[in-house]
């Protein structure tokens, strides 16, 4: 049985070979938009408006981008925190319920 790492490492490059876009994430210009997105609006979108103050960790694509660059770039985007885009936002985009 392969260990836990090496599944992992395959299910990571399976993933990439799949979903080259997610590349993008690591670019310097990404990099810049979402220090912008957190500087200036730091707390959680969805957690303010259920009356919880959290710190904003993760940038969502509030229109998906479809792998699409000028999309991917453009915006518009909410600043989360990792729980909000880890939850419901990822269930609603793995259901295709995603905005379009």
């Amino acid at each position: 049985m392969p260990a836990r790492a090496d599944l992992r490492r395959e299910y990571d490059r399976k993933r990439r070979q799949s979903h080259p876009w997610r590349a993008l994430y690591k670019t310097p210009e990404w990099q810049a938009i979402r220090a912008q997105v957190l500087a200036a609006e730091p707390l959680c979108r969805r957690c303010q408006a259920e009356g919880l103050i959290t710190a904003a960790t993760v940038v969502n694509h509030v229109e998906r981008h479809h792998g699409d660059p000028v999309k991917f770039f453009a915006g518009p985007f909410e600043p989360l925190c990792k729980p909000c885009h880890d939850g419901e936002v990822q269930r609603q985009e793995r259901a295709g319920a995603g905005n379009e």
